[in-house]
């Protein structure tokens, strides 16, 4: 059987040159040992998608590379659900559900190995540009306690509390700095929400978490209880004079500017973990009070959690994370379905222009796009 497969593409340089595209054919009884066909099931855009192709566009980690396709377009890669419909792996029969990294396509072609009871890893040659964690699958039928009425929240939820766990490992991992005061940035985006949990939950005697956001979100964010502390980005000069760490999840240099110049040598370390703000242009921080602002790698952290006697399953201790924090998400998040190209492409330049609210959970239903 062959299918057809339908792939949205945007323009790196112009993030709004953004449109659905013919890709590949792909031929299910001509394949080679080791392939599966995908069928794409839902997927979750996030911030985090946006960061993806920004990293990607600057060469800081080669994600648009992991799905090629025809220049000058590339396709951003999200996270969520996809169904094995055709199989040439012993071990991967067809009805497998995967979760992992996705491009934005009715269909996907990967190439399996290192195949476990609750994992495998796309080992095509055009994702040996990302490091090995985003190539991995988690055979969602193994996993204890799966169900597929919270694959929503898990699209949404599962990838940005992978990067919360990793900054959370990541600031424990220095002693916070020796910092009281830790300060996130676009407190309301999912990621900073995340992160906020788990220090709020986990580590309150050591540090106090500080979001700032926008007037508009700060009653959200606060509703949350994800944070000790949220100001609003026109109270910055509120923050507490004290030893602080900065992780700016918004990647405005004009936001970050403003906190050096009100906490200076105050601050312990600043890392730029994404951003939000997209649109904002670079901005040289040599010249800011304290430290200077340095790009924070998950991946990075990921290599470290992944070292000799420390080496762990790390989606599984991920997916363990995640399910307190969903159950509670739930609760204040609306989760909105887009399932037709032009209603995706919409939400994808709704999302980048910050006309979805903070409490806006953003899920594309692929499947339905085929049916």
């Amino acid at each position: 059987m062959i299918y057809k497969t339908r792939d949205f593409v945007f323009n790196p340089t112009d993030f709004r040159d953004a449109k659905f595209i013919d890709g590949a054919a792909l031929d299910g009884d001509q394949m080679e040992k080791g392939d599966v066909i995908i069928a794409v099931d839902r997927l979750a855009l996030t911030a985090n998608t946006i960061s993806y192709g920004i990293a990607g566009k600057t060469g800081l980690i080669r994600y648009l590379e992991s799905f090629p396709t025809s220049a000058p377009y590339a396709r951003m890669p999200f996270w969520g659900f996809g169904d094995i419909i055709a199989s040439a792996h012993d071990d991967l029969p067809v009805g497998e559900r995967l979760y992992g990294f996705y491009p934005l396509s009715t269909f996907v072609l990967a190439k399996m190995d290192k195949v476990t009871a609750m994992k495998c890893a796309d080992m095509s040659p055009a994702r040996d540009t990302i490091p090995e964690f985003y190539r991995e699958y988690a055979r969602s039928f193994a996993e204890p306690g799966y169900h597929p009425d919270f694959d929503d929240m898990q699209s949404l939820l599962r990838p940005v509390i992978s990067t919360s766990f990793l900054l959370e490992h990541y600031v424990t991992r220095h002693d916070f700095y020796g910092a009281r005061n830790i300060v996130i940035t676009s407190a309301s985006s999912k990621t900073a929400l995340g992160f906020g949990h788990f220090l709020t939950q986990e580590h309150k005697d050591k540090c106090r978490a500080i979001g700032l956001t926008s007037a508009r979100n700060k009653a959200f964010v606060e509703m949350t209880g994800c944070y000790d502390e949220v100001l609003t980005y026109d109270e910055i000069d509120q923050l507490p004079l004290d030893s602080s760490v900065v992780f700016d999840m918004a990647g405005n240099a004009q936001l970050r500017a403003a906190i050096h110049h009100h906490l200076g040598d105050l601050i312990a370390y600043t890392g730029t973990v994404g951003a939000t703000h997209w649109e904002e242009g670079a901005r040289d921080d040599n010249d800011l009070p304290g430290p200077r602002p340095v790009f924070w790698s998950g991946p990075d952290e990921i290599a470290v959690l992944s070292k000799g006697d420390n080496s762990k399953n790390i989606l599984a201790e991920i997916g363990g994370r995640t399910v307190g924090l969903m159950m509670e998400a739930a609760n204040w998040l609306k989760v909105k379905k887009f399932d037709n190209e032009d209603a995706i492409n919409a939400a994808y330049l709704d999302t980048l222009d910050g006309k979805m609210s903070a409490e806006d959970a953003v899920i594309f239903d692929v499947k339905r796009l085929v049916e």
